[in-house]
């Protein structure tokens, strides 16, 4: 028995090279994409900073796009505004579950404040959950609660 002529043999190569190509797209397509739990931390964290500057505009912006960004801004600046220092020590942030596209980050710290209207200050416990969204490739902050004095 002869053997078949060599350029029989080249479609089989390609069929073969072509069924190895497609099964290496496909597992590298199923593959799972890795988390990304340090944007949803910046954005806490950049939160945090503009929250100490008392930015309400800062804040403003890192609000998730959507109408109530324009709401909020009025309670926003307030609640600002009876503050005459606000910071945050001992910061710690962890991201208590992440979807890919929502994270929920805790940030435990404690608040110290001084009221912008008799100079009283303090110190509070902070222990907040705050969900993140990414939209477009960026963070934002979906929902929060602001730290009371």
């Amino acid at each position: 028995m002869r053997a078949a002529p060599r350029s029989s043999r080249r479609p089989a190569r390609s069929l073969r090279a072509a069924l190895v190509l497609l099964c290496a797209l496909l597992a590298a397509a199923c593959a799972p994409r890795p988390v990304d739990n340090e944007g949803p931390v910046r954005a806490v964290e950049a939160f945090v900073a503009a929250l100490e500057a008392r930015d309400a505009s800062a804040i403003i912006g890192l609000l998730e796009p959507s109408d109530w960004r324009g709401e909020i801004g009025p309670e926003l600046r307030s609640y600002l505004g009876s503050l005459q220092a606000i910071q945050l020590r001992n910061a710690a942030y962890s991201v208590i579950s992440n979807t890919g596209d929502t994270a929920v980050v805790r940030l435990v710290g404690t608040a110290a404040y001084t009221l912008a209207e008799n100079g009283a200050s303090g110190e509070r416990p902070v222990d907040l959950r705050i969900e993140t969204a990414r939209v477009d490739g960026q963070w934002y902050l979906r929902q929060l609660q602001l730290p009371r004095p």
